[in-house]
């Protein structure tokens, strides 16, 4: 189970960080008069290249909504008690 303790300006939660990884499409044909290449439908992730993104070298945080926020924009988030 998540505990999301965060959310943004919005009201969204924060779910995640914006992250970038490299990455391999498998293709299995490039057209050579539009250089465009067929797609297999598998990728490879290497994650050991995984990079959090920054804005002003602070973490960008991602919503619910897909925004990216830094911590300072975040506020606190204390679900109801049932």
């Amino acid at each position: 189970m998540s505990v999301h303790n965060f959310q943004s300006p919005n009201g969204n939660l924060i779910v995640g960080t914006a992250e970038t990884v490299l990455a391999t499409a498998w293709i299995s044909y490039i057209d050579p008069e539009t250089e465009e290449p067929e797609y297999e439908g598998g990728t490879k992730i290497y994650w050991d290249t995984q990079e959090t993104h920054t804005r002003d070298e602070k973490i960008l945080f991602v919503c619910t909504a897909g925004e990216e926020w830094t911590f300072d924009q975040l506020i606190p988030f204390h679900p109801r008690e049932a």
